[in-house]
């Protein structure tokens, strides 16, 4: 037996070594595989490590579009959907949505009909669809409508849809259309969502009619009151937050042929050795992402902003993508944040700020100033109060960055993403688009031996 020149062993028992410590390796990945759900492991499989990152490109986020009225009120330009003459809908919150059979679906929040219309919406939220597909052009809304012309409004039977209540997040599986519904506001309260809660509900398309399902999460406690769904292999991830404008964010996941019931719902609760452990506790569950732009404590003593997110997934990429409202512990904190991973339960990069109203020329532009005076050219206002305020008063705001999945690109070393913006003054939503460079990912050193 001739001695290895490095080891001084027999090469025949320096290769078993290699052999035994290449069959341990293997071992311990089986054995991490087999410790996740099916759907999880499939994951595992298809995303393997990082191989690039995504850095934002100072100054590449944009407003594209208005999306709701008929004028843009900074351009003067007419809209692409017309909202105003086709569906009397002049302004509304929060706009989402997802992948449905090769359209994508939006629902909306609280919504007011023109000024010169006799009928008043009370705050009710409708559901359009588009087959726009070039981010490049406009995009158009086609809203469900009534046998009469009138929008179909979001109402499940005994869901309260009042100010506040909101359809936030909705997905499209083998049995159906399910619409995540917010709900529980009171106004008249100090914290208007105090008691906020989840309910599940099912759209037919076909008879335009909804049903109510499941109660999802509550507060206090719960971590899934607004949130952002996404199938991965026979599972629905659930990302949410809790306590509005007052949460990190959260993961479960729910098989998706059990997702009407709820059952085999688990909590993301942390990792261990780099692998996802669950808990079928909600009160069990720990972030996936904290909104700590100022490095204070850690969770659970952080003080976290996040009220709206969406989350989506780059085929191109092979990684997660993130986008929320949060940093409200700074003005120069506040914004939209993009973050991103390779599996859903992280570990997610560090949160990157792509867009601040001041930073990024908002005010006084598409979102309304009250200190500048007169109004700007384009810096329109719409209805006779904003929130009960008045409108020439009202500081506009950014929030609720929901992603449009479809139109997302990668091109040339650059990630483009296209999200809808609520800007509360003018009460409309926008389009937006930020971008990234992509770049090799640093390689990581390997542990001494």
């Amino acid at each position: 037996m001739t001695p290895s020149r490095k080891t001084g062993k027999p090469d025949d028992e320096r290769g078993r070594t290699l052999l035994f410590r290449a069959a341990a390796v293997l071992a311990l990945l089986l054995m991490s595989t087999l410790l996740l759900s099916p759907a999880a492991a499939q994951i595992v499989r298809a995303n393997p490590a990082p191989r690039v990152s995504l850095t934002y490109i100072a100054g590449s986020t944009v407003k594209v579009e208005q999306l709701i009225g008929d004028v843009d009120y900074q351009t003067r330009a007419p809209t692409a959907s017309q909202t105003v003459t086709r569906y009397d809908i002049l302004g509304n919150d929060i706009a989402s949505s997802f992948e449905d059979n090769g359209r994508a679906l939006f629902l909306f929040g609280d919504t007011i009909s023109s000024d010169t219309s006799k009928v008043k919406y009370n705050a009710h939220d409708p559901i359009a669809w588009s087959t726009s597909t070039d981010p490049t052009e406009g995009l158009v809304l086609n809203f469900y409508t009534n046998a009469d012309g009138t929008p179909l409004f979001v109402e499940p039977p005994g869901v309260a849809m009042g100010p506040d209540d909101v359809p936030n997040a909705g997905i499209s599986l083998p049995d159906g259309i399910y619409l995540v519904i917010n709900t529980g506001s009171d106004t008249s309260l100090p914290d208007p969502h105090v008691n906020d809660y989840s309910v599940l509900s099912r759209f037919d398309e076909a008879s335009k009619t909804f049903t109510t399902g499941r109660t999802i999460s509550r507060l206090p406690g719960g971590h899934f009151v607004i949130t952002s769904l996404h199938l991965s292999g026979s599972d629905v991830l659930m990302f949410g937050t809790g306590a509005y404008r007052a949460s990190d964010v959260f993961l479960a996941t729910v098989p998706a042929s059990s997702f009407e019931t709820g059952e085999g719902t688990r909590y993301f609760a942390g990792l261990v050795r780099g692998q996802p452990t669950w808990t079928t506790s909600e009160s069990g569950a720990v972030p996936v992402l904290q909104d700590n732009p100022t490095n204070g404590p850690a969770w659970p003593n952080d003080n976290p902003t996040i009220g709206n997110l969406s989350v989506i997934y780059s085929k191109d990429l092979g990684l997660w993508l993130m986008t929320e409202d949060g940093g409200r512990q700074t003005p120069k904190t506040a914004g939209v944040y993009f973050a991103y991973a390779t599996a859903p339960w992280g570990p997610w990069s560090t949160p990157q700020l792509i867009f601040n109203s001041v930073r990024d020329k908002a005010l006084g532009t598409f979102i309304h100033d009250p200190s500048i005076l007169p109004d700007p050219p384009g810096d329109g206002l719409n209805g006779p109060t904003i929130g009960g305020n008045d409108p020439y008063m009202t500081r506009g705001a950014d929030y609720a960055p929901n992603m449009i999945e479809r139109f997302t690109t990668v091109s040339r070393g650059t990630l483009t993403i296209y999200y809808t913006l609520s800007t509360w003054n003018p009460y409309t939503n926008v389009r937006m688009r930020s971008q990234f460079q992509i770049l090799p990912e640093a390689p990581r050193a390997l542990p001494l031996r």
